[in-house]
């Protein structure tokens, strides 16, 4: 290990195009386990996906076989700029914790002045840059081939038996590809499922999609959903995710125009409350959206703690109204507002709240997104985290949530679709839009 170490450093670019080499084959392995999968584990219309899933797999391998050597030169200074990218974001994330006093403020900050200086040298030092993408591709892989190895012989027999500790060890030991790669992944979800309800019987693909984990179900007092958006519009094609409690729907992210910054990747942070099956019919019906729902099985205790977050929220809570609500009370002149924040309040009658102080007094796209809203409320709970510390995107989540549904021991036990198809008829459809 130690010449091989050697090697490395003295011969980086070398490396780094074994190291292509190996993400070839790790593909080619990865897409057989997929396969395999198949047959033992994937549950309905999963199995399609798996096997989608394995055939893209070897589409990059033979890809990177053909273009090797072009994309070994080019991975490590993509490697660089995406190092300072994540430090840009961290700088900016520490100063906005900062000023809205949160405690831990100063980890981001010397997070990122270390990662920038490292991708700034990465970037002006090509041995440096092909040395140090070899050594950490290197580590990365090998961590998450032990991850994918745990998942292949973690059972409901091996659950059962491991502590609460051990449990909450996994879940922290886990490490996921970068989440940056699930950027995309909501624009290929509804392309896909467009062309798949256009050409099939669309009950019947619905259906296909649609998975229920029975043994995982347990009996649940509370309806708890994680809805992944996916849009045809510009500004929503990269996917959002709320939550659904009982018969509430709740949505974090930069719905108030007034305050945008960076083009709206920052502005400040709103939560909006409505009733969720207004919520639901607005979003899919007017909005054309498809919404893919993970269900989540919580026990009482866990229940318990999840209000109490709740209402930790509550007491950093004010109230905030929107252009059409001022109108209403007399305090701007009447008008056709079409703020964001406005069309919301006009489909479902929301109500909006903003953040007195902490992590989400302030939306950024890249640290406080709409996923943040999900890990606070499931704080201390049995409820896992995605397994990346960086850049977590909707995209990304969607990807953390259908692993968790595969997996055992998590708290993931349906995925469902609300769609325009699953609304009723045509008739139906049209008269909703009518009212």
């Amino acid at each position: 290990t130690h010449v091989e170490f050697r090697y490395m450093i003295s011969h980086p670019r070398t490396s780094v195009e074994q190291l292509v080499v190996l993400l070839m084959a790790a593909l080619v392995v990865f897409a057989l386990i997929n396969l395999v999968s198949v047959f033992f584990k994937s549950h309905g219309g999963s199995k399609r996906m798996t096997v989608i899933g394995a055939l893209v797999n070897l589409g990059f391998a033979v890809a990177l076989f053909y273009f090797r050597l072009t994309v070994a030169e080019l991975i490590p200074y993509v490697f660089a700029i995406y190092v300072v990218i994540n430090s840009i974001a961290k700088l900016i994330s520490a100063v906005t914790y900062w000023r809205d006093g949160v405690p831990n403020y100063g980890f981001y900050f010397i997070s990122g002045v270390l990662n920038f200086i490292f991708g700034i040298y990465l970037l002006i030092n090509s041995y440096f840059q092909t040395a140090s993408f070899a050594i950490v591709s290197g580590l990365y892989l090998i961590w998450y081939g032990v991850t994918l190895l745990f998942d292949a012989f973690n059972d409901w027999e091996t659950q059962e038996q491991m502590s609460k500790t051990a449990k909450r060890m996994q879940r922290k030991m886990r490490i996921a590809l970068p989440s940056l790669l699930g950027i995309f992944v909501p624009m290929g979800l509804i392309r896909k499922y467009d062309a798949k309800v256009a050409s099939e019987d669309a009950n019947a693909y619905i259906l296909s999609q649609e998975v229920l984990v029975p043994e995982k179900a347990g009996i649940n007092p509370m309806n708890v959903e994680i809805l992944v958006h996916l849009s045809k519009k510009f500004m929503e094609a990269f996917g959002h995710v709320d939550l659904i409690f009982g018969n509430e729907a709740l949505s974090y992210g930069n719905f108030d125009g007034h305050s945008y910054r960076l083009g709206g990747a920052m502005s400040d942070g709103v939560l909006f409350i409505c009733d969720k099956d207004r919520y639901l019919r607005e979003s899919v019906i007017n909005d054309g959206k498809v919404l893919i729902s993970f269900k989540v099985a919580f026990d009482d205790d866990e229940l318990a703690i999840i209000k109490e977050n709740y209402r930790r929220f509550q007491e950093n809570m004010f109230e905030w109204f929107c252009d059409t609500q001022l109108a209403e009370q007399g305090m701007l002149a009447p008008g056709d507002y079409r703020g964001v924040e406005d069309v919301i309040y006009k489909g479902t009658g929301a109500r909006f709240y903003k953040f007195k102080k902490g992590p989400l007094k302030t939306y950024f796209a890249l640290n406080t997104n709409c996923v943040k809203v999900a890990d606070s409320l499931f704080e201390n709970t049995g409820f896992e985290k995605p397994a990346t510390g960086n850049i977590v995107t909707p995209g990304a989540y969607y990807q953390f949530l259908m692993g968790a549904l595969e997996r055992p021991g998590t708290k993931i036990y349906e995925k469902k679709i609300y769609s325009r198809e699953t609304f009723g008829n045509t008739e139906e459809i049209a008269r909703q839009e009518e009212l």
